[in-house]
């Protein structure tokens, strides 16, 4: 079905397409702006879930009052339109992995409400709750169609566990929205057959990966602003796909 929403989607007009694609290089560049301003995208050494030392930290948890959440809320809201429009995806629900994103399917839901696009949210628990209603997923999911909402993608396990969670309730996956995809080597023996895990795993889920902006794009826009390329440079020749 997926892959009959991607034909439709490519033989619109020339026009629509042209549109959309300035409207997303839009989102883009004012996205960059935003996290490179506010801090959220921070310089240093830090270790990633996947073990790999990084030159740089995309941290969520710097969206710690209402003006920032709403903002980066807003940036999500506004690639979840456009996707919505694109491929139709008929989008019920929001599911948001612990931790770091229940904060920002409540806050994206809550400005989607504003564009008249109200969804449902789900999130999980680190630990099943034993008690009250018990288990591990906070709303209901059932057979609804599932975006998953993340801050990264770097080697995919996150996703791949959301994934797995949601099918166990019987939800249907349409795509996952992360802020930054890390565009990262897989961690899996399967990583020579992919250029990166995202695409490692749409191709072997079918699941679409979208994102508001990828490492490429990231380092790019620092060059055009003449800031420090060289950390990401080296990080990319150690970890980095191909684009």
């Amino acid at each position: 079905m997926f892959h009959f929403l991607l034909f439709i989607f490519f033989i619109k007009s020339p026009e629509n397409t042209l549109s959309q694609s300035s409207n997303d290089n839009k989102l883009r560049s004012e996205f960059l702006e935003f996290v490179l301003s506010s801090e959220v995208l921070t310089f240093g050494k830090f270790i990633t879930k996947a073990g790999r030392e990084s030159p740089y930290f995309f941290n969520t948890g710097k969206f710690s009052n209402g003006k920032l959440l709403k903002s980066v809320a807003e940036y999500y809201a506004r690639k979840i339109i456009s996707i919505n429009k694109t491929l139709n995806l008929k989008i019920d629900c929001l599911f948001g992995p612990a931790y770091k994103g229940i904060p920002l399917v409540s806050a994206i839901a809550i400005v989607l409400e504003s564009y008249s696009f109200n969804v449902d949210i789900v999130f999980d628990r680190k630990e099943a709750k034993t008690h009250g209603e018990k288990g591990s997923i906070i709303g209901n999911i059932g057979k609804k169609n599932v975006l998953i909402i993340d801050d990264v993608i770097s080697a995919g396990l996150s996703s791949k566990k959301a994934i797995d969670l949601i099918k166990k309730e019987n939800g249907h996956v349409l795509g996952i929205l992360v802020a930054l995809d890390r565009k990262e080597k897989s961690t899996t023996q399967s990583v020579n057959l992919f250029k990166n895990a995202a695409e490692e795993i749409s191709s072997t889920t079918g699941i679409p990966i979208f994102s508001l902006a990828n490492l490429f794009e990231l380092r790019d826009y620092m060059e055009e602003k003449r800031l420090d390329i060289k950390p990401i440079d080296k990080y990319l020749q150690i970890y980095g796909s191909t684009k």
